[in-house]
Order: structure tokens, then C-alpha cells, then sequence
């Protein structure tokens, strides 16, 4: 197993004040707010090169192309672990690790804390590609996490989203 590299979750514009409210319009925050939640904060966090994805920019150039797109953002960070990890981190390392940093800081009560995954439609539709996930980490992320989809041109939603229900429910009646 390989050595974990150790760096902070930055936490320098979380929302640690309830009430506070950033000035911009963000469309995942907003959304969150009016269903009732109270957004802390938020992280882009860049995959690992040995994602090995064709075309995918070096680390080094993403970290900087998060730091860039968050410097206009009162509360979205960049966050380096997963780009700086020695390997490939699945999604589920990289939210279990961001919730359980939040909460042994004391930067959040892990009893009413949400970490969510955002992303656009188009990985939401890799959840039904047979072997991209691993299926026992897409039912945790959205049981115990939850997902937040931001619509993409030319992906339907609704059609994705009875996708996955239909399979978790076959899933599901497979361990019965």
C-alpha cells in the first residue's frame, strides 16, 4: 500500500458563521440554501495523474487552474491531496476524507454534516458504465453522502437518474 501524502484541507473560507452569506451567485450553493441546507464551503479537487485520462493536463497545471477559478469565490477552495497523492484516490476516499478533516477539527458536527459530491451529468452517467465504479461506493456516495448534478448539453437527467434507480433497485434485489 502505497504512503499517504499528508496536506491540510484548507479551510480558510468556510462558513463557520451560519448566517453569513457569500455575495456571488452560485448555482450549487443557491439550490442547496433554498432546500433548506447550510452551505460551509466547497472543494475542487483535482484527480490524480495516474487517472491516466487522455489529454488531462499535468497536476501541477490543474491545482493551478483551481486556484485560479476559486480566487473569485467567497467560499470554494482548492484542495491538492488527491492531485498529490502517490496514486489514483476514488471518489469516496476524497469525500470520507474531506468529512472526517471538517469534523476532527471541530469545523463541523459530524452528525449533521452533508459532504456531497458536485459534478456535471456527464459523471453522473459514468455511474452506469459497467466498471468505472465500483457499485458498493456509488450506493455509499449517494446513501451516505449524496450528489449534486449539475445539468451538461445534451445529457437528460431525469433518464440518467431512473437509470441508476432501476440498477440499484436490481442491485439491491440481488442480495435479498
Amino acid at each position: 500500500m502505497e504512503e499517504e501524502v499528508e496536506l491540510p484541507l484548507p479551510t480558510e473560507k468556510l462558513a463557520v458563521d451560519p448566517g453569513r452569506e457569500g455575495g456571488e451567485q452560485e448555482l450549487a450553493k443557491d439550490e442547496l440554501q433554498q432546500r433548506g441546507y447550510c452551505v460551509l464551503g466547497g472543494y475542487m479537487s483535482p484527480v490524480n495523474d495516474a487517472y491516466k485520462k487522455e489529454g488531462l493536463l499535468s497536476a501541477a497545471h490543474r491545482i493551478r487552474l483551481c486556484e485560479l477559478a476559486c480566487e473569485s469565490s467567497s467560499f470554494v477552495m482548492g484542495d491538492r491531496w488527491e492531485a498529490m497523492q502517490k496514486g489514483y484516490q476514488r471518489t469516496l476516499t476524497v469525500l470520507s476524507r474531506i468529512r472526517n478533516a471538517l469534523c476532527k477539527d471541530g469545523l463541523a458536527d459530524g452528525g449533521s454534516l452533508k459532504v456531497m459530491l458536485l459534478c456535471g451529468s456527464d459523471l453522473l452517467e459514468s455511474f452506469s458504465i459497467p466498471g468505472v465504479w465500483i457499485p458498493d461506493q456509488i450506493r455509499t456516495i449517494c446513501k451516505d453522502f449524496g450528489v449534486i448534478c449539475i445539468r451538461r448539453e445534451g445529457k437528460d437527467v431525469e433518464k440518467i437518474y431512473n437509470i441508476q434507480q432501476r440498477d440499484t433497485e436490481r442491485m439491491q434485489g440481488n442480495n435479498d
